[in-house]
């Protein structure tokens, strides 16, 4: 009990917010950092699952969220959950695949049609077993939450076809496959960290970039892009993290609420994605932008290779199980 209680301190001083020790009387105030604007549907589900967890054990176990990158870009704060530093940080697959390079098969262009895919692989053993490999690492995912697909967008002409892409420098975030996949289809992939993207795009510094359409409205992206093509080429899924020390040293109540709402919500994060999107292809017209609806047929065509390399370089099994699945 003594060396659990240093423990405990250690994490305080460390800033990870509880206090007390075992027993159903300690109080816990964790901190949630996710990338996403305050108007983000990141700080929607967030906010929700907060308040449930804190209904749940009532009131015992409070969160509070951190929009915008306000606890650290998400590289960093990824780093800071494993380590103890961070309490919990919505993350990305593709950040993961730094530490588990398994995470950048949900990556693979074209692997998913649509997100009820997306939550048939995640929500099975395939899910499962990716979320096992993180833990060597001192993390948790507690829940596989909603990105969306991702379109891409520049400032220099529409993008119909992957001749269109020919000498463009395009915005990818961290993650071999997507500098892969984009040198597949022709262009110049660049990494750029997300909370610098907006002004690497005002400077010219790149020329485009790929997101979901959430983050082209709360970035505001329209104000220094022109065009937006809805190419669906690769998902970017959201897993939520936590620092596994810390929840293996809370009561068994309070991990059970947090582990149970972070998968409950999981579903309900992509339904509310699938319903938003809708809406907001509307307000990025709006805006004034030109959005393209492509064949994405050429587009499959050219990165084949690269779902070929990765069958090489990564766990063939899991990309043959999640094909199968999908059938």
């Amino acid at each position: 009990m003594k060396k659990l209680i240093v423990v405990w301190a250690s994490v305080a001083f460390l800033g990870l917010a509880f206090s007390g020790v075992a027993g159903a009387a300690d109080t816990y105030r964790l901190k949630l950092g996710h990338t996403g604007a305050p108007s983000h549907h990141y700080q929607t589900i967030c906010t929700l699952f907060a308040k449930k967890v804190a209904e749940r054990t009532g009131g015992k176990v409070q969160i509070d969220v951190f929009p915008a990158d306000q606890l650290g870009k998400q590289l960093e704060s990824v780093e800071g959950v494993m380590v103890g530093t961070h309490d919990m940080v919505l993350a990305s697959d593709t950040v993961l695949s730094n530490w588990v390079p398994n995470m950048g098969i949900l990556n693979l262009p074209f692997l998913f049609n649509d997100l009820s895919d997306v939550r048939k692989v995640l929500d099975g053993p395939i899910g499962v077993r990716l979320a096992k490999e993180l833990e060597p690492h001192g993390a948790v995912v507690i829940g596989w939450w909603e990105n969306g697909m991702r379109h891409i967008t520049n400032n220099k002409r529409p993008i119909k076809t992957p001749d269109d892409l020919k000498g463009m420098k395009i915005r990818v975030p961290e993650g071999e496959v997507f500098v892969e996949t984009f040198k597949a289809l022709g262009a110049g992939p660049t990494v750029v960290s997300f909370g610098e993207l907006y002004s690497a795009l005002q400077l010219g510094t790149v020329d485009g970039q790929e997101n979901p359409p959430a983050h082209i409205l709360t970035q505001k992206f329209y104000e220094v892009q022109k065009y937006a093509s809805r190419t669906g080429h690769i998902h970017m899924s959201s897993p939520l993290i936590m620092n596994k020390a810390l929840l293996d040293g809370m009561p068994q109540e309070y991990r059970t609420a947090i582990l149970e709402t972070a998968r409950e919500l999981g579903p309900v994060h992509t339904k509310m994605v699938e319903e938003l999107e809708n809406e907001q292809w509307k307000e990025v017209k709006a805006h004034g932008m030109e959005v393209i609806d492509v064949d994405k047929k050429p587009f499959r065509e050219k990165v084949k290779p690269v779902i070929a390399a990765y069958k090489k370089k990564l766990d063939a099994g899991i990309i043959e199980d999640i094909e199968k699945a999908l059938q």
